[in-house]
């Protein structure tokens, strides 16, 4: 993970600020083996969702083909702070969000962007 942030003060009333955050994830469950029980009669549904032979939800040796996880995010903002007087000041921001699914599977290819952006006024008491 990589993360920049800046202020800048154009003037006594208004200041800019970036973030970025750059991201790169990596995960996966290492093949492993458990033992399928033996005590389950095959023909036993261990839930309504199940139909079929039990025994295959005790079957664990695929799940490593199942488990990577690869992404990078890139994440900015750019604002500005708008001074009113001491106590208020208005503020606005674009933010924007960039994921790259590099392994897809389970939820298909989640890439894509998002932008937003935010008003506001703070106020002290």
């Amino acid at each position: 993970m990589f993360f920049v942030n800046a202020n800048l003060t154009a003037s006594e009333k208004v200041t800019f600020f970036l973030e970025g955050v750059y991201t790169i994830a990596k995960g996966s469950f290492d093949p492993f083996d458990l033992p399928l029980p033996d005590d389950i009669p095959a023909d036993v549904q261990i839930s309504p969702d199940h139909v079929g032979d039990s025994k295959g939800a005790y079957d664990f040796t695929v799940i490593s083909d199942y488990s990577d996880l690869e992404y990078k995010t890139l994440e900015g903002t750019l604002g500005m702070n708008y001074k009113l007087d001491k106590r208020a000041s208005l503020y606005g921001s674009v933010n924007l969000i960039d994921l790259q699914d590099d392994q897809t599977y389970v939820y298909g290819d989640l890439t894509g962007q998002i932008i937003t952006y935010a008003t506001g006024m703070t106020v002290g008491f």
